[in-house]
């Protein structure tokens, strides 16, 4: 089985005519495998970028953790494999393969890993 991508990845613009599929889950296994995943103990590629819609592929090692940040717009995080805490200020959720999180622009949160995981963030929509 070959690649499911090859570096350097250019995310995907959307126009008027686009439509393409991923493979995720092969996606997610390869990034896995690079040599980063082993010193940062994260992973990612983006797959969409445009002016309204950002979607990024992120896979995080056993206990790794993406420390509290905001986001531009509204993101949704569904969980692809593994198990991830979200959590924000006020609450924590834990979130299993199949799971999926919103929250608003700016709000300020984070992820840990709680074993290897991969989960797709998708940041857009608009703001009130």
């Amino acid at each position: 089985m070959g690649q499911a991508y090859e570096r350097p990845f250019r995310p995907i613009e959307i126009t008027d005519s686009t439509i393409t599929s991923f493979s995720l889950l092969r996606m997610a296994e390869q990034l896995m495998t690079e040599e980063v995943i082993d010193h940062a103990g994260r992973n990612s590629l983006s797959l969409v970028h445009g002016k309204d819609l950002t979607v990024v592929l992120i896979v995080l090692k056993d206990q790794a953790v993406l420390d509290e940040h905001t986001a531009p717009g509204p993101i949704t995080v569904t969980v692809l494999s593994g198990h991830l805490e979200f959590s924000t200020a006020t609450e924590s959720k834990p979130l299993k393969t199949g799971d999926a999180a919103v929250c608003a622009a700016h709000l300020p949160h984070s992820v840990k890993a709680l074993e290897d995981s991969a989960f797709l963030l998708v940041i857009g929509g608009r703001e009130k």
